[in-house]
């Protein structure tokens, strides 16, 4: 006898459903392409991370060199959204330096970084990195801001998590077509949390709702959870999907060693992701219901972060449970350099309807560079590092 589904009211609670938005669809090709600063020609998503714009020195004087770096940052987010030409733009974490920015105008460098994506129309989203939660700055302020002056554009907002510091979470809907009840994509966004504390000269006090890294274990997992079911209920399935997340989560480690494409300059030891010294299995909870809504099928086609400024590629195998895991490299010029992440990056996604329509989904990504370059593409799929799965 089939197990009955709860009664739950059709599209009741479903969060990401936001009746006044435009809706998010892919072209007349049934390409929707991302850029994803830290970083999508079907759907194209470009993914830009680590932009890190900032003003001060933390002793309250002047950095000489910090106009220049926004600058070049601003230059490089325009080449690659002008080389690219994405149908979305996903800031992943680290929008400022936000240890370094003074209260009276911290939110005036979230204008800074959307400059160039607002200037060319192009839709885009947030995930907020350990940078921005400081002592003038927190994840819910930086949010609101947004919310508040890019609605036109944005589709940033908070569903769950603890405010001020971790409540970046939601999901966006993709359509084949405006006309259709069903999306034929979900984008996650998720809240790494975590804090810098002090003012640039060092280490400072961290407020105690602030000392936890990854993503909220007691919100988030409930709330996948349940936008999950509802989609099953409203949708009769789960459409396919790509995450975004500052921080990467701990199995990321367990993939670095693998033979693939783009920069490995940085380790990514769970241990070192956050500021604690020890690693306390706190992303298992949420890493394991997105394993959930992969569906065993590829259905999440990625889970994409920043934070490792020297780190740019997209691996997978049994440790990740098959789920590819990938970095955005490093967008902008704040922040440390590694020997090959000098030449700036974006992570783009070129999601083709056609392809994620296939009973295990498939995406194509690369790395666009401020050269004009293009590197270290591949095809995300069940057949990607297959003798590793």
């Amino acid at each position: 006898m089939a197990t009955a589904m709860p009664l739950v009211k059709r599209d009741s609670s479903l969060m990401g459903l936001i009746s006044w938005k435009k809706k998010l669809t892919f072209d007349g090709n049934g390409v929707f392409k991302r850029y994803a600063l830290w970083r999508a020609l079907g759907f194209v998503i470009s993914v830009i991370c680590v932009l890190r714009t900032y003003e001060g020195l933390g002793n309250g004087s002047f950095a000489a060199f910090g106009p220049e770096d926004d600058a070049n940052t601003q230059r490089v987010h325009a080449t690659i959204l002008d080389q690219e030409k994405p149908n979305y733009v996903v800031f992943n974490g680290d929008i400022m330096t936000g240890e370094n920015v003074f209260a009276d105008n911290a939110t005036g460098y979230q204008d800074m970084c959307y400059q160039p994506t607002v200037e060319r129309g192009i839709p885009f989203s947030s995930t907020h990195g350990n940078h921005d939660n400081a002592n003038n700055i927190n994840h819910n302020e930086e949010i609101e801001y947004e919310m508040a002056h890019y609605s036109s554009l944005s589709h940033t907002r908070s569903d769950v998590g603890p405010k001020p510091y971790g409540n970046g979470n939601y999901w966006v809907p993709v359509y084949a077509k405006d006309k259709d009840y069903v999306p034929a994509m979900i984008m996650w966004f998720f809240d790494s949390r975590s804090f810098v504390s002090g003012s640039g000269n060092g280490p400072g006090p961290i407020p105690a709702a602030a000392n936890y890294y990854w993503v909220d274990e007691n919100t988030v997992p409930a709330y996948i959870a349940e936008q999950s079911l509802l989609m099953r209920v409203a949708w009769g399935a789960i459409p396919p999907s790509l995450v975004f997340v500052h921080i990467p989560f701990a199995h990321s480690g367990d993939l670095d060693a693998l033979p693939t494409e783009g920069d490995h300059d940085d380790d990514p030891d769970p241990s070192v992701q956050g500021y604690l010294a020890n690693y306390t299995g706190l992303d298992l909870p949420t890493f394991n219901e997105i394993v959930q809504l992969a569906q065993g099928k590829n259905k999440v086609m990625a889970i994409t972060s920043g934070h490792d400024h020297g780190d740019s590629w997209c691996g997978r195998s049994y440790n990740s449970s098959g789920l590819a895991l990938c970095f955005d490299g490093h967008s902008g010029y704040g922040g440390y350099d590694t020997p090959n992440s000098l030449v700036r990056n974006g992570r783009v996604f070129n999601v083709q309807l056609a392809d994620i329509q296939q009973e295990y989904p498939t995406v194509e990504t690369w790395n666009s560079y401020e050269n004009k370059t293009i590197n270290d593409y591949v095809v995300l799929g069940p057949d990607y590092l297959k003798q590793y799965n």
